[in-house]
């Protein structure tokens, strides 16, 4: 039997999170995986600067490097994923999940603590997202008490190898990419692009340690700009070079601009900058309920290949 051991994460492991997240990419094709990089350098990026992740990642690992990955999101969310190559090490995976429910059952939640998110979980409950195909890590977690709630994403995919059109832009708008320059300004975009969903946290100094991550780059954080020189739209592209697939997160537009078409606008040449840089496939998702996002990604050529369904249990003390 293989030994594994576990350990908090540390600053210095993010590329070799990025390398777990591209291997388990390259294994599971042509399906989708957990995680591309570009979402561990997302998922990491979204906790606070200076906070500590020894509460909230952990990695596992054994002679051939990480085979096993948890991130919990206080206070009732996590994700985690094996290597696909052991597939579903039933003993592995206990681990995990062991140590992530036990980081839940430190956690008193109440007085509005739970995100707008995930309120219809309930405050006693952990959760997790599956990929409706995923039958062996659907079973391990019926076993182990977990049940699927009626809520999921959705997964799209497009073929790069086929035609990108150019966008078309209203009158004196362009596209160009983010700089240092634009921090603050882009910062406050994106906490009102997602301000119909609830406060966002998202801040300066989130925004500046995202741009710091070594998968992150700076001419894919495309902005859409008004004639006098306003953010009205964002989305961010990342590029899994070694696998060829390039996908966005997030992608937001300002509510007070939003059904003019400028997300179409902008998700269309992020799909014509990752064919640029030899992308064969681009992937993109967002929540169920989100119509206006399911119709631009639609109208942009992706089909939908996958659904992503919550699955939860109660917690107790």
């Amino acid at each position: 039997m293989d030994h594994y051991l576990s350990r908090q994460y540390e600053n210095r492991d993010m590329a070799t999170l990025l390398r777990f997240a591209s291997e388990a990419t390259a294994v599971r094709l042509p399906g989708l995986t957990y995680w591309n990089p570009g979402d561990v350098a997302w998922q990491l990026g979204m906790f606070p600067p200076g906070a500590d992740l020894s509460g909230h990642v952990r990695m596992w690992e054994g002679a051939s490097g990480v085979v096993a990955l948890a991130i919990f999101e206080p206070p009732l969310h996590f994700a985690f994923d094996l290597h696909p190559r052991l597939g579903l090490d039933t003993s592995l995976a206990d681990d995990v999940l062991s140590w992530v429910e036990q980081r839940r059952r430190g956690i008193v939640v109440g007085g509005g603590a739970v995100p707008v998110a995930y309120q219809m979980l309930g405050e006693s409950t952990l959760s997790t997202e599956v990929l409706e195909s995923d039958a062996a890590r659907i079973s391990f977690l019926e076993i182990r008490g977990y049940v699927r709630v009626e809520r999921h994403s959705v997964r799209y995919s497009r073929d790069l190898d086929e035609p990108v059109g150019l966008a078309a832009l209203p009158k004196g708008m362009r596209f160009r990419h983010v700089t240092d320059d634009d921090i603050e300004a882009r910062a406050e975009l994106h906490r009102d692009a997602w301000s119909v969903w609830g406060a966002s946290s998202f801040s300066e100094s989130r925004y500046r340690r995202l741009r710091a991550n070594p998968v992150y780059d700076e001419t894919l954080d495309i902005v859409l700009e008004s004639a006098e020189g306003n953010l009205l739209s964002y989305c961010i592209c990342w590029f899994d070079r070694e696998n060829g697939i390039g996908h966005f997160e997030p992608v937001g537009t300002r509510p007070a601009f939003a059904g003019q078409g400028l997300g179409r606008a902008l998700v269309m040449e992020g799909l014509r900058r990752l064919k640029e840089r030899g992308a064969h496939t681009a992937l993109i998702g967002t929540a169920s309920v989100n119509e206006p996002a399911l119709r631009t990604y639609a109208a942009c050529g992706f089909k939908l290949v996958e659904r992503q369904y919550y699955y939860s249990r109660l917690i107790g003390p």
